[in-house]
């Protein structure tokens, strides 16, 4: 059997194809043009190929001869006006078109907890679009939707949230941090997707990969200043006045998050059900934080 991984390269990706490769799966790497430094982060053996989602004829013969594709590719933190639709949505169509083509039957989609939230950042709006075209495609489809991901390097947004807590002795947390999240560690989340784009059970479903337990956010914040011998203090922050402070997303993301996606974190909650996924897919995933 052969994989092809889009966004293959990243802290995930890399780990898929190291998870792939040991259950006896050749692994081929879609990465973006001009990325240099592509070949020294996949492991040695995996096939690299160039092309970007959003440009179908640069990504069509990527899946001559692949037996599944695992679709990581994505963009997750932008404040450019469109990039979330032409990378997650349009991209996505772009990938399944190019199955079609090609005649690749399965197909893997990473999406995002983000899409169950009542209401939907245009992140949200993205990968939900994506959802869609993935499920209308003909294809043998599986989706997965990661929750808040730790670990290994990755987890980009909670890294995000470790280094804003961190930083300073004293931290603002939007309604006082008591959204609840079931943060997944990044091990399982790969072996969870890997799982997922190979069992024949779960064609034709939607798994949310999380971990065991849910924890709020000040529980989380509070988790992460343990680990690191840190005893800040939490100030909490009504959220009519969150709601007026753009600058929000500089304390929390800087420049690559909107105050709308910064504020949706600690809104809703993320806590789903993997009934589903420990029942098909021996998904039993441990806590990021020991405990």
């Amino acid at each position: 059997m052969k994989a092809l991984i889009t966004g293959g390269a990243g802290v995930v990706g890399k780990a898929l194809c190291r998870e792939l490769e040991a259950r006896g799966v050749c692994v081929r790497v879609l990465a973006l043009p001009g990325d240099t430094l592509a070949s020294s982060r996949i492991p040695s053996g995996v096939e690299l190929v160039y092309g970007d989602v959003t440009d179908f004829e640069s990504i069509r013969t990527a899946f001559d001869g692949i037996d599944v594709v695992f679709h990581l590719a994505a963009a997750l933190l932008s404040t450019v006006p469109g990039e979330f639709e032409r990378v997650n949505a349009q991209g996505t169509r772009n990938v399944v078109s190019a199955c079609q083509d090609a005649g690749v039957r399965r197909l893997l989609y990473v999406s995002s907890i983000s899409v169950t939230y009542p209401i939907l950042t245009p992140y949200g709006q993205s990968k939900l679009a994506g959802e869609l075209a993935v499920k209308e495609s003909g294809l043998d489809w599986t989706i997965v939707r990661p929750t808040l991901v730790i670990g290994d390097g990755g987890g980009v947004e909670f890294n995000m949230y470790a280094r804003y807590v961190s930083r300073f002795p004293v931290y603002f947390l939007p309604g006082g941090g008591l959204a609840q999240k079931r943060p997944v560690r990044s091990v399982d989340l790969v072996q969870g997707i890997a799982a997922a784009g190979l069992c024949e059970s779960a064609v034709g479903k939607t798994y949310a990969l999380a971990g065991p337990s849910s924890m709020t956010m000040a529980q989380m914040a509070e988790a992460i200043l343990r680990g690191r011998g840190l005893k800040h203090r939490m100030i909490s922050l009504p959220w009519f006045i969150c709601r007026r402070l753009a600058m929000l997303k500089s304390w929390i993301g800087g420049q690559k998050v909107t105050a709308e996606q910064a504020l949706a974190g600690f809104l809703y909650d993320a806590v789903p059900s993997i009934e589903s996924a420990e029942k098909d897919l021996d998904y039993h995933p441990k806590s990021p934080f020991g405990a």
